[in-house]
């Protein structure tokens, strides 16, 4: 897929009147990594993001601490906080959490969903084709984001939801860092995968479901784990 508006540069200066400043500033940062104006391996230089963002040290500080317990930046010997670099084994890691957390929900969703979140998930599918035919990776990044979204928040179970929760900026950072670079092959396959998984939610089956939504990680698995060692032999 070619680059979308993703890699441009973003807006990143804090309105200093809010009252949820150290919130816009997390935000700012999290934006900034997972549109890549930050790139993976890149140090985040405390005095520099002051002045971008216009927010006191203090402020940075709380924002890069908050974003390593996200696993979005790591802390470094003699180089402080970078941009963390997704490898292949956490990739695979990730994934196989993914699985079961999203196998499970789509099971629950396909038996519990209200008709309203049937449409709104049929919606966000249509919405994914779209963009990802032509390509437009900001919108696909979104539509996929709400697609899980409503499977989680509509399945049924607040502890499955809070889970997903805790994993989607990495999940986000890994769609991001990988989708670049897919075949037109592999969006067409995701394309079908999301297909079955909205054809299982609206038959009401749980286990087509659950197979759907497997069958769709392991794809995107393999995908991500494919550019993530090309990217690695390169020595990118």
């Amino acid at each position: 897929m070619r680059q979308g508006k993703s890699q441009g540069k973003v807006a990143l200066r804090i309105d200093r009147s809010s009252t949820t400043l150290r919130a816009k500033t997390i935000e700012a940062l999290r934006e900034g990594i997972l549109s890549l104006q930050f790139k993976p391996g890149d140090r985040l230089i405390e005095r520099e993001l002051c002045e971008m963002l216009g927010v006191s040290r203090t402020s940075i500080r709380e924002a890069l601490r908050h974003l390593e317990a996200e696993g979005l930046i790591t802390s470094e010997p003699h180089r402080g906080p970078v941009v963390a670099t997704v490898t292949p084994e956490e990739a695979e890691q990730l994934y196989e959490v993914r699985a079961v957390l999203e196998g499970f929900a789509g099971r629950l969703f396909a038996g519990r969903a209200s008709d309203a979140a049937l449409g709104k998930l049929e919606r966000e599918v249509r919405r994914y084709e779209q963009a990802a035919k032509r390509p437009d990776v900001d919108e696909v990044l979104d539509a996929l984001a709400r697609f899980y979204t409503i499977i989680f928040d509509e399945c049924g179970n607040v502890f499955a939801r809070n889970m997903i929760v805790s994993l989607r900026a990495r999940m986000q950072y890994l769609r991001t860092t990988t989708m670049f670079r897919q075949s037109d092959v592999d969006t067409d396959q995701s394309i079908q995968n999301f297909r079955r998984i909205l054809e299982a939610a609206k038959a009401r089956n749980p286990d087509a479901m659950e197979a759907a939504c497997v069958a769709q990680v392991r794809h995107a698995s393999s995908v991500a784990l494919q550019v993530l060692r090309d990217s690695a032999a390169a020595g990118e």
